[in-house]
């Protein structure tokens, strides 16, 4: 389904048990939705589940930005506005982990749980030159370019090779992902620093880290448990930076738990 928040189109889709509490997920840069299905097939028997495309992605609208993260919290706020929902779990991966942090610090009266998965509270700002490579090959050559390397961050050689499947799901969305929408979002992750606002966060949050993930370091997981005073941190072992497809299982049953409390 598809609805205005402000000036996009946020193609949203919603499913899972009636009248259960309300659980919002949010997906990485360079995927869609679809990236938390293996999640969602699991907990829809407890949870009402909401999932969106970010602005730039998936079917949702991809303007010329500049974005922000606090623009695309404001979109998921927009969304939760529009389908009456005033309060909700919400667990985000990536660049969802830092919309969920934005909206933990600044909207926290309409989060009950949080999980910020592969996420950091702050990019160092020698990483620029990194970011504007990245933006240059998207903008030059496609995001075709882009997916060997994003795999090979996002998951290990063997799991590559054992889920052949599933690896070509998780390359359509990159390769699917408007240039507009990669580049936008990407400058917003580039100067996204809300460290020094985490002691702000109220909601009971469990923080999950993959054991082998070098785009997000476990130190960066750390950062984020510091600043959130009683959250939780969950490593899942051998994971790269999508834990929520290469332990699946684990990760998921992290999460159930958690928000069992």
């Amino acid at each position: 389904m598809q609805v205005r928040v402000g000036d996009v189109e946020i193609h949203y889709e919603m499913e899972g048990a009636e009248g259960a509490p309300f659980l919002t997920f949010s997906h990485s840069l360079a995927s869609s939705l679809e990236l938390w299905d293996l999640q969602v097939a699991t907990l829809r028997r407890e949870y009402r589940i909401l999932r969106f495309d970010t602005r730039g992605h998936g079917s949702s609208s991809a303007p010329l930005g500049p974005y922000s993260i606090e623009m695309l919290a404001s979109d998921v706020i927009g969304l939760l506005d529009h389908l009456g929902i005033e309060r909700t779990h919400f667990a985000g991966i990536s660049m969802g982990g830092m919309i969920g942090q934005v909206l933990a610090c600044r909207y926290g009266e309409r989060i009950d749980r949080l999980v910020l998965a592969n996420t950091t509270c702050r990019v160092a700002p020698e990483a620029a030159p990194l970011w504007e490579e990245r933006i240059r090959t998207a903008e030059t050559l496609g995001m075709e370019a882009l997916a060997p390397d994003i795999l090979k961050r996002w998951l290990s050689d063997q799991f590559r090779r054992l889920q052949p499947e599933l690896t070509e799901r998780i390359h359509s969305m990159i390769v699917s992902t408007p240039v507009n929408g990669y580049v936008g979002c990407s400058r917003a992750i580039s100067t996204f620093d809300i460290s020094n606002e985490l002691r702000g966060v109220s909601a009971p949050t469990l923080i999950i880290a993959g054991g082998l993930d070098e785009s997000v370091p476990l130190s960066a997981a750390m950062a984020i448990q510091e600043g959130i005073e009683g959250s939780e941190l969950a490593v899942m072992p051998g994971a790269l930076h999508l834990s929520n497809i290469e332990t699946s299982e684990p990760f998921t049953d992290a999460i159930g738990r958690f928000l069992e409390g």
